[in-house]
């Protein structure tokens, strides 16, 4: 006889199951997304669906910031249309942080890299400072893997902060990051969607925290291409104006 989960198992359960259907309904999208499902027109063969259902091994701290060294090879253009569109958001990107529901704030970083050959979006970044609102002031590190040629699979990354992490492109073409379950006593789950800024000039997100006690929390990051860091392409990005 299998007793039913109780206690923070039972929340978990509980917490999950609220999520799955508010990433069904999440609204917005980053303008790559919409570029990419237009071109795809379709899912991705059987390659990227054993690529979703296994987890990475890479690890990130949650206690040191990601080092961006300056690139100097130029990346190519990729024949893949849908990644030759994706690459025009390759770029390192600066800003802030606020967690509206306990006024903190802090500096965030976004790495995004197009890999032109295999195909998929790399995302890192770093939020230096109180992001859940619970106190605790540090480094956490989030990162994901997209399938470009199939937008609609779940890739798990595992982190030391936020543990599991996949990234997606939902049917409303929301690109969200989900943490489904957070390490630590205090934060249950964590989620971001982000949106291209007007200006074409970064990225605007909005993330929301669940804690193990079923409280919430909500908040906001702004980010801006950085003067430096970028990559040549040969592909002109957002990050990088025309000559």
């Amino acid at each position: 006889m299998t007793l039913p989960p109780t206690g923070r198992a039972a929340r978990r359960q509980t917490q999950k199951r609220r999520r799955m259907a508010l990433g069904a309904g999440a609204l917005g999208a980053v303008v790559v997304i919409g570029g990419v499902a237009v071109a795809l027109g379709g899912g991705g063969g059987d390659n990227d669906t054993k690529e979703a259902t296994k987890p990475t091994t890479s690890t990130s701290s949650s206690t040191t910031s990601t080092t961006v060294p300056v690139p100097t090879t130029v990346v190519p253009k990729s024949s893949n249309l849908v990644t030759a569109l994706a690459q025009q958001y390759d770029g390192y990107y600066e800003g802030t942080f606020t967690n509206t529901s306990f006024d903190t704030t802090g500096t965030a970083t976004l790495l995004l890299r197009i890999d032109p050959v295999a195909n998929t979006m790399t995302i890192t970044s770093d939020f230096d400072g109180d992001m859940f609102g619970g106190g605790a002031k540090e480094i956490r590190k989030i990162e994901s893997t997209i399938q470009l040629g199939d937008p609609n699979a779940t890739v798990a990354t595992r982190t030391t902060a936020f543990g599991a992490v996949t990234g997606r492109i939902d049917p409303s073409l929301a690109l969200i990051l989900t943490a489904p379950d957070v390490p630590g006593a205090q934060v249950a789950s964590f989620e971001l969607t982000g949106t291209l800024k007007a200006d074409r000039t970064g990225f605007d997100a909005t993330y929301s925290v669940i804690f193990e006690d079923g409280s919430t929390a909500d908040g906001t990051v702004t980010l801006t291409c950085s003067a430096n860091k970028q990559r040549p392409s040969e592909v002109q990005t957002l990050c990088t104006p025309p000559a």
